[in-house]
């Protein structure tokens, strides 16, 4: 059985955005594997903006 901490799972910035019939700006192939608060963002995870007071860590 797979230790389910240590398994990842990758996609695209473009399977993303066609999920959620959404565009890319940027690189399509970019790989996400991981979420983060928009503050503690890197490369590989997926944060999201909704106040505009975090508009500074874009």
């Amino acid at each position: 059985m797979k230790d389910i901490k240590t398994s990842r799972m990758e996609f695209t910035a473009q399977i993303i955005a066609d999920y959620l019939k959404g565009e890319v700006e940027g690189n399509p192939g970019a790989k996400v594997s991981a979420f983060a608060k928009i503050e503690e963002g890197y490369p590989g995870a997926l944060s999201f903006l909704a106040n505009p007071k975090y508009e500074k860590y874009l």
